[in-house]
């Protein structure tokens, strides 16, 4: 039988497993709530920006902020999003596999960001031509780099894990021209006009909506990795709720095995002590 010192370690084991998955709970929690409002604030200054857009750009096309450059790649630029360590349970192995069912060498490049996903390509053999670490904070992240890459093609799709809800994540594929438009969707504008009639425009209007185009971009882009973030801090928070309730059931059997062990004990001794004066009676 097992000494209830040794079920007594196991218990204080336990407790510090909770200890420590209600921590990573809790900042997963606090990094959900940060994103979320990080997203509000962008969407605001997202709406600003196309309220001016919309009433002096010419055609419908979405240029990427490119203005006069012309040295544009004809292929297609998939971006894969992952997370940084090996924590993120499948989802990144699945956005992998989609990915790699649309993926032709001779059609498209593929820019990873996070180094779990570095990996995951390295083992798939996939070449890729760039590598980002997936930014640590949560506000004011830089994608300046990664918007001049983007840049350089014509069409730009991103692979990421997006946010349902705290238990569900999705498997998700995004194309950045489209996704501006749809951001601009929502957005009431004014019948105003803004042109060279009533407005003067330094250097050019094309270079006004160029510089337009650019920061909606940074926008979009910072709002999809906040996205596929906020999904793996779910994704995280979903982990270690699970994780502290199946140590928290572990906890309270071993201290149930510890209670019953501290009476079997106490029954041995007691039977012990019986015999003796049993034995002694005898004698």
């Amino acid at each position: 039988m097992r000494r209830p010192i040794e079920f007594l370690n196991q218990k204080k084991t336990m407790d510090t497993l909770l200890t420590l998955t209600s921590a990573f709970e809790g900042i997963a929690s606090t990094h959900l709530a940060n994103i979320r409002n990080e997203v509000i604030r962008s969407n605001i200054f997202f709406e600003d920006l196309w309220q001016v857009y919309s009433k002096i750009r010419v055609g419908d096309e979405f240029h990427f902020g490119r203005g006069h450059k012309t040295e544009v790649s004809n292929k297609e630029l998939f971006i894969f999003i992952t997370a940084e360590g090996g924590f993120s349970g499948d989802i990144d192995q699945r956005i992998l596999e989609f990915l790699k069912s649309l993926y032709n060498p001779a059609e498209n490049d593929v820019l990873v960001i996070g180094r779990h996903g570095k990996a995951l390509l390295e083992q798939s053999n996939i070449p890729y031509v760039k590598f980002y670490d997936l930014p640590v904070h949560d506000r004011n992240i830089n994608v300046e780099p990664l918007i001049k890459d983007i840049q350089g093609y014509r069409l730009t799709s991103m692979f990421y894990s997006q946010y349902i809800t705290l238990s569900n994540q999705k498997v998700q594929r995004i194309q950045l021209s489209s996704y501006v438009r749809e951001l601009g969707s929502d957005v009431r504008v004014s019948d105003d006009i803004i042109s060279e009639r009533n407005y003067i425009f330094e250097p050019s209007i094309r270079d006004v909506v160029s510089h337009l185009e650019e920061s909606m971009l940074y926008v979009a882009v910072s709002q999809i990795i906040l996205d596929a973030k906020l999904a793996q801090y779910a994704s995280r928070f979903k982990s270690m709720s699970n994780a502290k309730k199946e140590t928290t059931e572990a906890r309270d059997r071993i201290y149930t095995q510890y209670r019953h062990s501290i009476r079997s004990l106490q029954d041995e001794r007691l039977k012990e002590t019986i015999n003796s004066i049993h034995n002694r009676i005898k004698v």
